[in-house]
């Protein structure tokens, strides 16, 4: 039986879910769901990047995130209060993805390597940040560090 939330919560896909059961809403690794009914280990929202594309998803593909709420009842809108690097960087990975799946089609090793490589330390120091266990002044140097790997992939 599907149980609706006292206040809705924001979750952020944390891995790919195909939608493949009945109802099932698809997801995409940083894509964030407003979630509003949980019924056991699933719960039931929209993605706040389509509001018409409603569904339900298991719990495990996404993890909740700090949010706040807007409005009231069924108008009720949660936004994120993520840092806005961390979102800059899923949005960027998002891109960058694009580019790097052409690189491997058209054989440019070098970039297609360079390109992985900045990739992944950008998800590494995203991940770092999320979790919150950093000092200030580590936490200061690793935004620095991926700040300019932003800058190095925007050139």
């Amino acid at each position: 039986m599907w149980i609706p939330l006292k206040t809705p919560k924001l979750g952020v896909a944390v891995y790919n879910f195909k939608g493949d059961v009945k109802s099932g809403l698809p997801l995409e690794i940083g894509e964030t769901v407003q979630i509003l009914e949980e019924n056991g280990g699933w719960f039931r929202g929209f993605s706040t990047k389509n509001r018409s594309a409603w569904g339900i998803f298991p719990c495990c593909v996404v993890t909740i995130r700090p949010c706040t709420i807007k409005g009231s009842g069924l108008s009720a809108v949660a936004e994120l209060k993520d840092d806005p690097l961390v979102r800059e960087i899923a949005c960027v990975l998002r891109e960058w993805a694009r580019l790097w799946k052409k690189l491997y089609v058209e054989r440019e090793t070098y970039r297609f390597s360079a390109v992985a490589k900045v990739m992944r330390e950008l998800l590494s120091g995203r991940r770092a940040l999320l979790t919150g266990t950093l000092t200030q002044d580590q936490t200061r140097a690793l935004r620095l560090k991926l700040v300019a790997k932003l800058d190095w992939g925007n050139r």
